[in-house]
């Protein structure tokens, strides 16, 4: 079996099916007459792969005529023609020629101040596109970031069909790195667990999302916080940890966790404190999903989330700084605590897909600390990061609070929250 080859059709098929079925849509609704993607050999574009090629002047033009007409100026012909995905092929020269018997009324450009995978356009590069257009179309250049958001989120089949592949190996080697077959208590170290994992993306092929990560230690019965935060830290009986991981490849990249626990000598499941936050974590996430819908915009949708966790009998908490930097609640127990206490709830469903950087990814952003993307809509087919967080108080740790990030990548459809693969359930057993 030549995988080379059948990782190239496939992602030409994808590509394929977003020329023909998704562009149309994404240009007519922002009302784009042209686009034009400007690529420089040497440096590296976040749309290289989606539009088949690294160096050029890919030109795509909608007259409303259904199907958008295809060009590139300036690319490696032979290589590109061997795609059959565009029309029209010619050097730098003739890209003027191009735009102006067409006259597009607005030209969307790879520029834009808020989406990084839209920005690939340098100075030195703008100043001479608008050199080779000429003044009347230079001032009708607009930023892409709107078009490409719209152009990448809305999925194909093909892509849904790829990206499920991909989560369910993420998924499988998420748990099995948090299993015996990895972790000996007492003598296995968080970054042991790492390179284990490292280990396994090389044999398949692909790569991490992120840099090199080990797991995270949620809370330990015997080893101080100090401790634990070591990526040296020897795994113990009685551990609580997480592993946020992402694998990418062929244009794609996952982002999830897994929750795992380190039974004590004597023990058969999770204590009961523990139990009782995770339960109300995944009680929660089902509010969360039916409040997640096609047609609304990002900032709606986190407004009737929180409403209808607090009407479920949860505490949502509105994040307006990402917890990586000390959002959220604090650990500590509240004084007056009774029990079972609230659970605090605070959200970050953010798009993935193409990349599993929630920063970096275009789309809508669930989440109150990323205001830049509040406005857009969610629309059919729009990959997505499923994120929360649940502060659980728990008794036999003088209140303290269980901390439980739960993600797993999902997909929006006209039908609601769908799941790409088995969502997390349960918290992992390790003996």
């Amino acid at each position: 079996m030549n995988e080379a080859r059948l990782r190239w059709e496939m992602l030409n098929l994808i590509r394929k099916e977003k020329f023909d079925i998704i562009l149309p849509i994404a240009m007519k609704e922002n009302k784009i007459d042209m686009w034009i993607h400007v690529i420089r050999e040497g440096n590296p574009d976040p749309l290289t792969l989606d539009l088949g090629g690294d160096i050029g002047y890919f030109v795509f033009s909608n007259r409303g005529e259904g199907r958008v007409k295809r060009a590139v100026f300036g690319g490696y012909e032979d290589v590109l023609q061997e795609l059959g995905v565009y029309d029209v092929y010619g050097s730098e020269e003739e890209l003027s020629k191009f735009v102006s018997k067409r006259d597009p009324k607005n030209i969307a450009i790879n520029m834009s101040e808020w989406l990084a995978v839209a920005d690939g356009l340098s100075y030195t590069g703008y100043q001479k596109l608008i050199k080779m257009l000429g003044e009347k179309y230079a001032k009708r250049l607009v930023s892409a970031d709107q078009l490409i958001t719209d152009f990448r989120t809305r999925r194909v089949t093909s892509e849904i069909v790829l990206y499920g592949q991909l989560c369910e190996t993420a998924r499988r080697l998420l748990e099995r790195a948090l299993s015996n077959e990895v972790i000996i208590p007492g003598k296995t170290s968080l970054e042991d667990v790492g390179w284990w994992m490292e280990n396994q993306l090389l044999a398949k092929g692909t790569r991490s999302t992120f840099d090199f990560c080990t797991p995270h230690i949620i809370h330990s019965a015997k080893s101080d916080k100090t401790e634990t935060q070591s990526k040296n830290y020897i795994i113990q009986r009685g551990d609580l940890m997480q592993y946020d991981y992402g694998i990418s490849s062929m244009n794609y990249g996952t982002d999830f966790k897994r929750v795992a626990y380190v039974l004590q000598e004597g023990e058969a499941k999770v204590p009961s404190g523990i139990q009782n936050g995770w339960d109300q974590a995944l009680k929660a996430r089902d509010v969360i999903r039916k409040n997640i819908k096609v047609g609304v915009t990002a900032e709606e949708t986190l407004k009737n989330i929180g409403s209808a966790l607090d009407k479920a009998g949860f505490t949502y908490i509105h994040l307006d700084l990402d917890p990586m930097l000390g959002g959220g609640p604090g650990l500590e127990p509240n004084k007056n605590q009774k029990y079972p206490g609230k659970t605090e709830i605070t959200v970050d469903c953010h798009c993935v897909g193409n990349t599993g950087n929630s920063e970096v990814a275009s789309g809508p952003s669930i989440a109150g600390f990323r205001p830049d993307r509040a406005h857009l809509i969610i629309k059919p087919n729009n990959l997505f990061a499923f994120e929360f967080i649940a502060y659980t108080p728990v008794k036999d740790w003088g209140g303290r609070k269980v901390r439980f990030n739960i993600e797993d990548n999902a997909i929006v459809t006209e039908n609601g929250v769908e799941f790409l693969y088995p969502p997390n359930e349960r918290i992992l057993l390790i003996h």
